[in-house]
């Protein structure tokens, strides 16, 4: 059996097209059953995804050994998956797709109040616990290869296409690649080809259990990308040991990615990183190995996975995000309707709540991503009704799709010119601009939906519009809220603080500041981070500082999003001064007190950015998002597919 010819018969479905050659990655859930196996939730969302097209479909990176315990996913060393795995790969092949796992396991980047210690090849920690791991014996290797092996087998027996090696980032087998990570003096460390020793054996006995029945790929970094280690594990060595593979015969595929725990926003990179930047590595990797390569990272647009596959810069072009975002991306594309494709934002919010603990991960733009089991299709309502939704941010805005969509004649009434609420005016500050894509395909599934737009309209609770029935969807307004979470005794705020400027009216463009700033953070994150970038780079404003509570003002939201780092950067780069670890007790003429004694100023002005309150609603009224309750982007699409399926 030629290497080359099996990846291409397995997720080839006709000729070189986007439908045959753009698969869904696998990104970690959290939505397997809690016991091990696929249960309910992994099942439907994965069977949504291959109905709206995707050549094959991936599940999430999954355990073959006890010792990998992490997080809620499909135990693969465990033969009661396979039942589940049968099912799904039935209703994944009824749908006119294929089904793949990654075999893995995470190696340091495990805790040990998981399942003992984690395994590494060396005793390295991880950048993400402070757990010492245990370093691998002679014996560990031989049952972590017999592993492989057996998760391979109940694949096989479950009727899966593919089974993908994961060697990327330092988890265990990328970590044994890298002499950093790998300081063994035994026959797995030391030498390139005692790094690449243990990768060989796992893969000889993944290729074997399949019996030549799946296609047998690889996962690897084209580089680890660790700080300050600048001559690390890089393309070359990646490359070298993915030949190796190659020549003996060994893998079907290679699938690259890039990074490692050491620089994670390469893993999974934010809103700011260009498109298909691994693109250029993929040709690269495809002219030296000559097997199909698989390349994901970035990718969002048609336009570019088409030239990407026309080309041949790849054979396969792999997604995760965007997927998750909108189940029928490549469905919606060959209709030559990708106006109408919901736009992933990068933003990794929603998607990073299974790595957070928080449950399982969905989507700010798309909240039944992942809830599929539970959450049916939109059915069209009874009775049509006339619905005012009032409000134009974002639960506003997918309260009147939801509700056009089922149906209903809706008119929609926002108080400003603009829509998207907060979220606007997030997509408007500095660096997020890819935020505005959600607002705009509302904007354009509004107007599709024949849903009336009533801008410049401001609609007091006192004096509601004519309608069957009304969603208020009025938002917040600024407050000191976040003061409470540290000093709830502050009943009244920050003293001196109360006729101060607010950074969201700062952003709406209703209050206007000038020369040396001040702000006040209590809240964290992007409200604040947006503030402090917008004002840096205005053209009056001649310094910008910022107090915090915080040990930095972009936690803890920038740490899950992976954007911190980055993020820093910038602050540094524009000169901002930020003053962490400080909560201010009193502002009085430019100038503030910090609980230390420490004076500040005096500053031209200073601004707060201390949290929202709800906006007042008539009592028992349909409300959803932050009138509701202040909680962010995805809380306020939720609520708004929660209510309006249902009215």
């Amino acid at each position: 059996m030629k290497p080359y010819k099996h990846l291409l018969s397995t997720v080839e479905l006709g000729p070189v097209t986007l439908k045959n050659r753009v698969v869904m990655s696998g990104h970690h859930m959290g939505l397997a059953d809690g016991q091990g196996r696929i249960g309910p939730r992994l099942h439907a969302y994965m069977v949504a995804r291959a109905r709206g097209g995707a050549a094959m479909v991936g599940l999430e990176s999954s355990p073959v050994h006890p010792s990998s315990i992490k997080g809620v996913r499909p135990h693969l060393f465990d033969d009661a998956v396979v039942p589940g795995l049968r099912d799904l790969a039935t209703d994944v092949h009824a749908a006119g797709s294929r089904l793949s796992v990654i075999l893995w396991h995470g190696g340091h980047n495990m805790t040990h109040l998981g399942a003992g210690p984690a395994w590494a090849p060396s005793v390295v920690p991880s950048s993400q616990f402070n757990d010492l791991p245990k370093a691998m014996t002679l014996g560990d290797i031989k049952s972590l290869i017999a592993a492989y092996a057996d998760a391979a087998r109940r694949c096989r027996a479950a009727g899966l296409d593919a089974v993908e090696v994961q060697t990327s980032s330092d988890y265990l087998l990328g970590a044994f690649l890298n002499p950093v990570f790998n300081r063994r003096s035994d026959a797995y460390g030391g030498s390139f080809e005692n790094r690449l020793r243990l990768i060989c054996e796992v893969v000889a006995a993944v290729r074997d259990a399949t019996g030549g029945d799946l296609a047998v790929g690889v996962r690897t970094s084209v580089a680890h990308s660790v700080p300050g280690d600048s001559e690390g594990y890089g393309e070359a060595d990646s490359l070298a040991a993915m030949r190796t593979l190659v020549d003996r015969g060994l893998v079907d595929y290679v699938s690259l990615i890039t990074g490692s725990h050491f620089s994670l926003a390469d893993l999974m990179p934010p809103m700011t990183w260009s498109e298909a930047h691994l693109r250029a590595v993929a040709a690269r990797f495809r002219a030296a190995l000559g097997v199909p390569i698989m390349v994901a990272g970035s990718l969002r647009s048609p336009q570019e996975i088409d030239g990407i596959v026309a080309a041949g810069d790849a054979d396969v072009v792999a997604m995760a995000r965007p997927w998750i975002a909108d189940p029928e991306w490549i469905i919606k594309v060959q209709e030559g309707r990708e106006a109408a494709i919901r736009p992933c934002i990068s933003c990794n919010q929603a998607c990073t709540f299974a790595q957070r603990g928080i449950g399982p991960a969905t989507c700010v733009v798309n909240p039944r991503a992942g809830r599929e089991a539970e959450r049916p299709s939109h059915v069209r309502a009874p009775s049509p009704q006339r619905i005012a939704v009032i409000g134009g941010g974002p639960a506003g805005l997918e309260s009147a799709r939801i509700a056009a969509r089922r149906g209903h004649r809706v008119t929609l009434y926002e108080a400003t010119a603009d829509l998207g609420g907060e979220m606007g005016l997030a997509g408007r500050a500095p660096h997020r601009a890819p935020i505005l894509r959600a607002i705009e395909w509302w904007r354009g599934q509004l107007s599709d939906l024949g849903v009336s737009l009533k801008m410049n309209t401001l609609i007091a609770p006192s004096e509601p519009p004519e309608a069957d029935r009304i969603v208020w969807a009025i938002g917040g307004y600024p407050a000191q809220s976040a003061v409470w979470r540290r000093r709830p005794h502050l009943l009244d705020g920050i003293a001196g603080a109360e006729s101060l400027a607010h950074g969201r009216d700062i952003l709406a463009g209703t209050s206007v500041v000038r020369g040396s700033i001040l702000i006040i953070d209590e809240e964290g994150g992007w409200p604040t981070i947006s503030l402090a970038e917008s004002l840096a780079g205005a053209t009056d404003v001649s310094a910008v500082t910022v107090v915090t509570p915080l040990a930095h003002p972009a936690l803890p939201e920038l740490l899950f999003t992976v954007e911190i780092g980055e993020v820093s950067a910038r602050l540094n780069r524009a000169g901002i001064e930020i003053i962490p670890g400080a909560s201010v007790i009193n502002v009085a003429d430019g100038a503030a007190t910090l609980s230390s004694g420490r004076a500040l100023g005096p500053f031209d002005a200073v601004v707060l950015s201390t949290g929202t309150m709800p906006r007042a609603v008539p009592m028992d009224s349909l409300a959803v998002g932050d009138c509701v309750a202040p909680r962010g982007f995805w809380a306020a699409v939720d609520d708004a597919d929660r209510l309006a399926s249902a009215i």
